[in-house]
């Protein structure tokens, strides 16, 4: 057997004080596995994280080098049969090959060691106890490329082999119960930032305007609402879910596995049900927050609060289009986001606005069941291909996944690889001497191009009327990519419009009236029911009043759509308040909202620890520390698409055409910028 892996130490800068201990550690319980059940569901597994699993069982890393280079990945490019997993941007395969041979003896060697009395085995080889380069050679043969050792203390935390750990020292000479927090929404980021808080040992409340936790997957529950990322990566690093039934799974399976977050951490008391803030306003000769809160849509109080986070998400109120008439039509309006299920669609004449992430996947369930479908498009979206089927996950891969140890935190690297910097960065960042002579604005980008147009013509054709209808003139990213919620088969959005009851309608429209919609070219088109699938009001806080010291208000600061902040979350003159999904916190190129999250939630709780270790009252950013960190997002924006190109139509610039949503980083840039805070950065009172 090989040396064992040294330990990987995780130790306050400063202090010195190792931070790992029992509360921080990833327990894989151990259990008896036959030889029978190992080859019954182990025969098609990945089996680089097959390898990577028996490394942890049997602590020998040697066998990296016995099996490591007989691995291989299906080329780029089309599928090869069998493989059903692909990254969302250039159709690179994440399944590698090995030998029937070489898959045959990693389960035997898997079988002798896991089938016997559990209580004769040997630990398994934590995340805790990989050295560095042990760590990255793993991580490069999972991924099937070289993995840059930078990553390596943010792949552990986001393959879920780490918790957030702590960067500054909590001594104990303050009490961090003094510190109460109090957090606006109960969706996937409220209770990320309540788990953090836990474990950093600060009080907190949760308070959410609806009866019921999950943001926006309790309150969308429209025909076909799924999740469109992978959710083994789509889910908190600290909390993965082993049993996902598919790899987009529908609405009501993550509203679930919020659901049992909050059970399982038992702060479900803790969270103040239909209670709508109204305002937030800093008291200044108390150095505390006082929240104006109506309960019940008639009870008005006051709460007080040391700190204030706030987690509403970016988009959350239904934005409806600039259309006159909306009010005359005589049938059935239903905005996609807030869905009416008393309405029997079947048969009827339906018109949907709108092809977002939203509408194909509104379109996708419903072409089935109407009458007639009319799609209209305002402007083209680049569709990425599904890819996975009917999307179930494979049984033996989900057997994996909850029983072989430390296979889903490497499935998860997989797919967090996949949708991260080293395959999404590229396509954002522009070449201009590429892009005075493309479409696309570098050589990255325009890969990603024709994997889109790849499967618009696999579908259509390359020269067909609805091809012509439904491709960009604008480079990929340049808005969010929506992935089709199946392949070329019922279910799929490419597929709805092929199919003879569903018209897409290009035309610009001109207004609603009683019998329909009528469009610029004088047509009109009846219809029954209208749907608005145009989107949510991407917010910024306005729906509640905050007022910062000397009584500026937030909004005032960034009116005009144009808001700015410190690390995505502070903003001089407002102490102790943190915006988590704040200004240039958009994951952009890059998949789910859930690692910007878990970041700025991680950096929250660095600064909160730091008030109570410096003994101080409120913390805030200064106007230097504010301008100069705009100063250089400012510059890391100038080569990005999102000011590049300028034919999109997105809500990730504002009316100016200055971008205001994505951050211009890539992940791990922002990462380390926010590990800890920089003391000098701050005024602490």
């Amino acid at each position: 057997m090989a040396t064992q892996a040294k330990q990987h130490t995780h130790k306050n800068p400063k202090s010195g004080k190792s931070l790992l201990h029992d509360k921080f550690t990833h327990v894989v319980p151990r259990r008896r596995l036959t030889t029978e059940e190992l080859y019954r569901n182990l025969a098609e597994v990945d089996p680089a994280l097959l390898l990577m699993a028996l490394v942890h069982i049997t602590r020998d890393t040697s066998l990296l080098d016995r099996y490591g280079p007989e691995l291989k990945k299906a080329e780029r490019g089309e599928l090869q049969p069998g493989v059903k997993h692909v990254d969302t941007v250039a159709g690179v395969s994440t399944v590698a090959v090995i030998s029937d041979q070489s898959r045959k003896e990693l389960i035997q060697l898997a079988a002798a060691a896991l089938d016997h009395d559990p209580a004769e085995q040997t630990e398994y080889l934590s995340g805790y106890e990989l050295d560095p380069d042990t760590f990255i050679k793993m991580a490069s043969l999972v991924v099937g490329q070289p993995v840059d050792p930078e990553n390596t203390e943010m792949f552990l935390e986001q393959a879920g082999f780490v918790r957030p750990l702590p960067v500054l020292s909590q001594s104990g000479e303050h009490p961090a119960e003094r510190i109460e927090l109090a957090i606006i929404g109960a969706g996937m980021t409220g209770l990320a930032a309540a788990v953090q808080a836990m474990d950093r040992g600060f009080g907190f409340r949760i308070f959410e305007s609806t009866d019921k936790v999950g943001g926006v997957w309790s309150l969308n529950d429209y025909p076909g609402v799924a999740v469109d990322t992978p959710a083994v990566y789509y889910s908190l690093s600290y909390e993965m879910n082993s049993s996902w039934s598919s790899y987009y799974p529908t609405g009501p399976e993550y509203l679930a596995y919020l659901n049992k977050l909050v059970d399982k951490y038992g702060f479900r008391e803790r969270i103040e049900f239909n209670s709508e803030i109204l305002r937030v306003e800093w008291i200044d000769a108390d150095q505390e927050w006082e929240l104006t809160i109506v309960r019940n849509g008639r009870d008005a109080y006051k709460y007080r609060a040391a700190a204030v986070m706030t987690c509403l998400g970016h988009l959350n109120r239904p934005l409806y289009p600039d259309l006159q008439g909306r009010e005359t039509f005589k049938g059935v309006s239903i905005h996609a986001n807030r869905w009416r299920h008393d309405v029997d669609l079947r048969g009827k004449r339906v018109g949907i606005i709108g092809t977002g992430a939203t509408g194909v996947q509104v379109i996708g369930k419903i072409s089935q069941e109407v009458g007639h479908l009319t799609v209209f498009q305002r402007q083209p979206m680049w569709i990425a291909p599904n890819r996975v089927g009917d999307g179930v996950v494979a049984p033996g891969k989900r057997w994996a996944r909850e029983n072989l140890p430390y296979y889903l935190h490497w499935d998860r690297l997989k797919d967090y690889w996949s949708f991260g910097d080293a395959v999404g960065y590229p396509v954002v960042r522009a070449d201009p001497e590429w892009a005075r002579t493309h479409q696309s604005i570098s050589p990255a980008n325009d890969a990603a191009m024709q994997f889109f147009l790849n499967y618009i013509h696999s579908c259509f054709g390359e020269d067909s009327e609805l091809t012509r209808k439904l491709t960009p003139d604008y480079a990929p990213l340049g808005k969010r990519i929506v992935r089709d919620p199946y392949d070329f088969a019922p279910g799929g959005f490419y597929y709805a419009l092929s199919q003879p009851n569903v018209d897409l309608e290009t035309s610009k429209l001109a207004r609603v009236v009683p019998d329909g919609i009528l469009t610029s070219e004088g047509k009109l088109i009846e219809l029954d029911v209208i749907i608005y699938a145009t989107g949510m009001t991407l917010d910024w806080l306005s729906p509640v009043e905050v007022v910062g010291r000397e009584g500026v208000r937030l909004s005032q600061l960034w009116r005009d759509n144009n808001p700015s902040s410190y690390l995505g979350g502070m903003v001089p003159g407002f102490p102790n308040l943190f915006v988590n999904s704040g200004p240039h916190t958009g994951a952009a190129h890059a998949g789910g909202h859930n690692f910007m999250a878990e970041v700025v939630n991680h950096y929250a709780m660095e600064c909160l620890q730091m008030l109570v270790e410096e003994d101080a009252r409120s913390i805030e950013v200064t106007q230097e520390a504010h301008d100069e960190h705009n100063r250089k997002l400012d510059e890391a924006m100038a080569g990005s698409i999102w000011v590049w190109e300028r034919r999109a139509n997105t809500y990730y610039t504002n009316q100016k055409g200055r971008p205001i949503l994505p951050t211009p980083w890539r992940h791990v840039d922002f990462w380390k910028m926010t590990r800890e805070p920089r003391k000098d950065a701050f005024i602490l009172r």
